[in-house]
């Protein structure tokens, strides 16, 4: 805890602020010093006139600061600021020469007064004092540009993290019922023809929402799990369809690891399924496959049938779903499509390989 309280005081803006003050004020007396070594006029009483400066400038800057802060300056736009920093720049630089001045002669009598009447000396160290407060005043505005910035930056991010957050979630809830819909029609197909298989077909199901529930929170989850869920609804199918619908798997074990979005591979399974082995007479085949190249994971998916693009059987809310939450969980470099190729219709899906399924293989 005490720790945590320091780390935060560390990063609090009142910190950051009176740091930057101490440390740009330091490093100009320091260069002055420098200066003044170099010329061969630095002596111990100079170097505790130039200590003065320094806490002289700390504190009519911080002066400089408030009348900036109360006077809403930093909301207006840049040409109205400016003539007012420059005549307030003059004011306090006035000001601060008159309290140099006057702490100088008090702490130091006898080395150079400054309260003496050279109005040449006066007006070069007005002018010097102007322009430096004018200078930390464009620094102190391009500051709080700089934060303003980064943080409207960092909430933008945050709110298109939350919104894509909740768009999955709206396609995760409605791929859900989707499923469940397309699931209980099969099983009302299957209560009047064998009222057995539809008991194991509930049994079936139940097993497949208790799997999906598991995965409802996870934008990613292993391939095994994913096919895992296929097998499963294909069981399902199975028992309507019987010898209908052959299946064929081919998942290599090491690819199991290697993870996918959750509903992805079984929603191009169900496509397969209710639109191209469905309507044909003698059913059909189903190959499910997967491999990976130097850059992505391919998922196929190849069914019996013929594919007509524009031509949509249902609703079509499972690939639309699909292809959106792909777009929005890889940016665009996950692709989706769906071909006639030898006589077969092959649903393909690349998926980029991410450090993430590198970490989990090695």
């Amino acid at each position: 805890m005490p720790q945590e309280r320091t780390s935060i005081l560390l990063r609090s803006p009142r910190t950051v602020y009176w740091a930057t003050q101490v440390v740009a004020w330091s490093t100009l007396i320091v260069l002055l010093g420098l200066y003044y070594y170099q010329v061969g006029d630095l002596t111990a009483d100079q170097s505790e006139v130039l200590v003065l400066f320094c806490l002289t400038g700390i504190g009519i800057s911080h002066l400089f600061r408030r009348v900036i802060v109360q006077n809403g300056w930093l909301d207006r736009e840049i040409g109205f600021v400016l003539p007012r920093l420059s005549l307030v720049a003059l004011l306090l630089s006035v000001l601060a020469f008159l309290v140099l001045a006057i702490l100088h002669d008090l702490f130091f009598p006898g080395y150079d007064p400054m309260l003496r009447p050279d109005p040449l000396a006066i007006l070069v160290s007005t002018i010097n004092w102007t322009v430096l407060l004018f200078v930390w005043s464009l620094g102190y505005f391009a500051y709080i540009y700089f934060i303003r910035s980064r943080r409207e930056e960092i909430r933008n991010l945050r709110l298109a993290t939350a919104n894509r957050e909740n768009q999955l979630n709206t396609l995760r809830a409605q791929m859900n019922p989707h499923f469940m819909f397309n699931a209980l029609n099969g099983i009302r197909a299957l209560i009047d023809e064998d009222p057995g298989q539809a008991k194991k077909a509930i049994t079936q199901l139940s097993a497949i929402l208790r799997n999906a529930m598991a995965t409802v929170k996870r934008n990613l989850v292993p391939l095994g799990e994913e096919i895992d869920i296929v097998k499963a609804y294909l069981e399902l199918e199975r028992m309507r369809y019987e010898e209908r619908l052959r299946l064929h798997i081919e998942v290599p074990a090491e690819l199991e690891r290697e993870h996918v979005p959750p509903m992805v591979l079984q929603t191009l399974v169900e496509n397969a399924v209710r639109h191209g082995i469905a309507p044909l007479l003698d059913g059909g085949d189903l190959y499910i496959s997967a491999y990976r190249n130097s850059t992505s994971l391919i998922l196929l998916v190849r069914n019996t049938g013929h594919y007509t693009a524009g031509k949509v059987k249902g609703t079509g809310i499972g690939l639309r779903n699909t292809r959106k939450r792909l777009e929005m969980l890889y940016n665009g470099d996950a692709h989706l499509s769906i071909a006639n190729i030898d006589g077969m219709v092959e649903s393909r899906v690349e998926l980029p390989i991410t450090a993430r399924n590198d970490e989990q293989r090695a």
